[in-house]
């Protein structure tokens, strides 16, 4: 299996040729199927036959399809993934007919913890609801997975607001990407993102010595991924990446 590259491809049909066991950490967030929620179904949901794209995915998908396709990708996760190492799987809240549904219908297997990650600034689409600013990292452990013992003492709320220097619809901050791989990994270990979108997770594992394989069926989304991987292996830092300095895009 080759690494340090990102891939172009529907992420099942590209994992179907990973080994069992081969992948250390998965940092990822899949569409949100905002396209379709009837308003409040969602913290923050757009009203029913409203269109959210990511270039070549139109994120409308029937709600039971949705469901299935999320299960298809925890589970080709879950064999790829190594005993010793964790899915790290991002989302929404999720409120479906007054229920908290993230558990009981989105994730398909246990799970080891929940952290919230504070984005620290929302929008409100829906008059029903206090403003949305947070989202869920649901941990998706192998048994032996443990977190990185130096970073045991922090705790399950992340404060790290939203990423909006990418040209992608919904990026990853870099500092969140980062907490995952130092927290989730150790050095030398391989970090799979099969949603990558502009890259954000390869970068954080390239920054800090990890290996990397990202994953998006959208091909502008893959040379996004490529100049900002590529811009890091040039020693571009952290805060550099963040404010949008060197050749990112």
């Amino acid at each position: 299996m080759e690494v340090d590259k990102i891939i172009c491809g529907d992420c099942l049909e590209v994992m179907k040729d990973f080994p069992d066991n081969s992948v250390d950490l998965v940092f990822t967030s899949p569409p949100y199927n905002l396209g379709i929620a009837k308003k409040g179904s969602f913290y923050g949901g757009k009203s029913k036959g409203a269109t959210i794209s990511y270039d070549t995915h139109k994120d409308s998908m029937p709600h039971s399809q949705y469901i299935e396709w999320q299960h298809s990708t925890i589970k080709a996760l879950s064999r790829i993934i190594k005993p010793s190492g964790a899915i790290f799987y991002n989302h929404k809240p999720r409120i479906d007919k007054g229920i908290y549904d993230d558990r009981k219908n989105l994730i398909p297997c246990p799970i080891r913890q929940e952290i919230v990650w504070d984005r620290c600034s929302g929008v409100n689409f829906s008059g029903t609801f206090f403003l949305p600013t947070t989202e869920r990292i649901f941990i998706i452990a192998g048994e032996r997975w443990k977190p990185n013992k130096e970073f045991l003492g922090w705790g399950e709320v992340w404060r790290i607001p939203a990423e909006t220097n990418t040209p992608h619809p919904a990026p990853f901050p870099l500092n969140l990407a980062i907490k995952v791989v130092l927290g989730g990994s150790l050095d030398g270990r391989l970090v799979l993102d099969c949603y990558s979108g502009s890259g954000t997770t390869c970068v954080a594992a390239k920054m800090l010595g990890r290996h990397y394989i990202g994953i998006d069926i959208s091909e502008k989304y893959c040379k996004i991924a490529r100049k900002r991987v590529e811009a890091a292996e040039k020693g571009i830092t952290v805060k550099e990446l963040e404010k949008g300095q060197g050749v990112l895009f």
